[in-house]
């Protein structure tokens, strides 16, 4: 075998890193953030883990994220699937409008990975009260805003029952299309709900609100 000439590109050595650009090498951190926090517990991770998990070195995580509070708020605010952060749908009549966003908020609150995140926030609460409260402000309010504009232009036009607070409609609407199906995914139960039936709470949801 001859070897490479000087016009020839050497292959890369074996065993070499790949090169991650800083945007990938956050998503793999967070990725790998999310899975150890998930089954190991907040308190019990260790970033020597999250960083071996994401296959990169201690040095690159801490470069990024100090501690471990930093990574865990970057994690839960970086929920870039959410209906919220990626709305591209034109607006609607009021009431159909309602409907739409009521269930995809459903439907994104129901997917494993929230499930997960929700079981997580809800152990360590006690232990740790600004996972939480980091958690509310990164993700709940955007969530809640994003249905109360819904209930508020609804209301305005005319739409259901004519309201005083928003704020709370916005809350009962979200609990009653949830029911009993968040707190089984939250238990484990199986069979989990399906997309069927967790659209029909929402329309259940909506009719006995009178909308």
């Amino acid at each position: 075998m001859t070897k490479p000439t000087s016009h020839e590109p050497e292959k890369a050595k074996p065993g070499r890193p790949p090169v991650y650009t800083e945007k990938e090498r956050c998503q793999r951190l967070l990725t790998a953030a999310e899975q150890v926090f998930t089954t190991t517990g907040y308190g019990a991770a260790t970033m020597e883990e999250i960083a071996k998990s994401a296959g990169m070195s201690k040095k690159t995580l801490y470069a990024l994220y100090p501690d471990k509070e930093h990574l865990f708020a970057a994690m839960v605010g970086g929920l870039w699937d959410s209906p919220w952060e990626n709305d591209q749908s034109q607006v609607i009549d009021a009431g159909a409008e309602l409907r739409r966003r009521l269930h995809a908020m459903v439907q994104f609150i129901m997917t494993a990975r929230q499930v997960r995140l929700t079981r997580l926030l809800i152990s360590e609460a006690e232990r740790t009260p600004k996972l939480a409260r980091d958690f509310h402000d990164r993700v709940i309010s955007k969530a809640r805003r994003y249905l109360a504009e819904a209930v508020e232009r609804a209301r305005d036009e005319g739409v259901g029952p004519q309201i005083d607070d928003v704020d709370q409609m916005t809350a009962t609407l979200l609990g009653a299309a949830l029911a009993r199906n968040h707190l089984g995914a939250l238990f484990g139960r199986k069979p989990k709900a399906t997309k069927k039936q967790l659209e029909d709470q929402v329309d259940t949801a909506l009719r006995l609100l009178g909308y």
